[in-house]
C-alpha cells in the first residue's frame, strides 16, 4: 500500500463519516486497516511515521479527529497502538511523545502514555513540545485538585507537592513555555488561597482570599444526592 492511497481512503472516511454514514465509513476504515495490516513491514512503518507526522505534528488530519468522539477511528487507532508499542520500548523520538498524545485518555493506553512521555523527555531527542505536555500533565493534575474549591480538595496533599516540586524541576531543567509557567503561579497562589482558607476554620468566604491575591477564580458547582 502507497501513502498516497492511504490518504485517499482516509478522506473517502472523512467524506462518508461527514454524511452521517457512520456504518458505511467505519467499514471504509475497517478495510483500508486490512490493507495496512497486508502490506510489508517498511511500507507500515513508512506509512505510520508520515501519517502521524502530519497528524500530531502538523495537525493536517482535523477532519480524523473533530469527530463526535474527538477521536481518532477506532479501527485505526488499534493498529497504531501495537506499531508505536514497538517503537516506544526502543525508545525511539518521537515515537514516544505520540503514543501520549494519542492515548494518555485511552482506557488502556493511559497505564503505559505518562511512563513514555517521561522516556521522551529523558531522550537526547527531546523537543520543546514534549517539555510542555509533560509540565501539562502536572497542572492537570492540580487543575483536577482545585475541581471543587472551596468545597474541598480532591487530591492528597502529597499529589500536589509532587505536582508542585516536578513542575519546578523542569523548569531548572528545561525551557518551559511561558504561558503554561504563568498557570503553574496561578495555581500556586489558588492552592495557597484555599491552605490559609482551610487554616482559618473557613469562616470567610473564599472569595476574599482570592481577591487579596488577585486570583479570577471560577467555581464549578457541586451537587450532592442523598443514597
Amino acid at each position: 500500500m502507497l501513502y498516497q492511497e492511504f490518504t485517499h481512503e482516509l478522506n473517502n472516511y472523512i467524506t462518508i463519516y461527514q454524511k452521517g454514514l457512520k456504518k458505511q465509513a467505519n467499514k471504509l476504515i475497517e478495510h483500508t486497516v486490512q490493507l495496512l495490516q497486508n502490506s510489508d513491514p517498511k511500507s507500515i512503518d513508512s506509512i505510520m511515521f508520515q501519517f502521524l507526522t502530519e497528524y500530531c505534528e502538523q495537525e493536517i488530519w482535523t477532519g480524523l479527529s473533530h469527530r463526535g468522539n474527538g477521536d481518532i477511528p477506532f479501527a485505526l487507532k488499534q493498529f497504531i497502538r501495537p506499531w508505536l508499542t514497538n517503537r516506544c520500548e526502543n525508545k525511539s523520538m518521537p515515537e514516544l511523545r505520540w503514543y501520549y498524545e494519542l492515548f494518555h485518555n485511552d482506557g488502556i493506553g493511559y497505564k503505559y502514555a505518562t511512563g513514555y512521555l517521561n522516556d521522551a523527555y529523558n531522550s537526547p531527542n527531546c523537543d520543546q513540545k514534549t517539555i510542555d505536555l509533560l509540565f501539562d500533565s502536572y497542572l492537570d493534575i492540580l487543575a483536577w485538585g482545585a475541581h471543587h474549591f472551596p468545597d474541598g480538595c480532591i487530591i492528597e496533599k502529597s499529589a500536589q507537592d509532587n505536582a508542585f516540586k516536578n513542575c519546578e524541576c523542569i523548569m531548572t531543567e528545561k525551557n518551559v513555555s511561558e504561558h503554561l509557567i504563568h498557570e503553574l503561579y496561578y495555581y500556586k497562589s489558588l492552592y495557597d488561597c484555599y491552605e490559609n482558607y482551610v487554616n482559618d476554620g473557613k469562616i470567610k468566604d473564599f472569595d476574599i482570599y482570592c481577591k487579596e491575591s488577585d486570583l479570577n477564580f471560577h467555581y464549578n458547582k457541586a451537587y450532592y444526592y442523598n443514597k
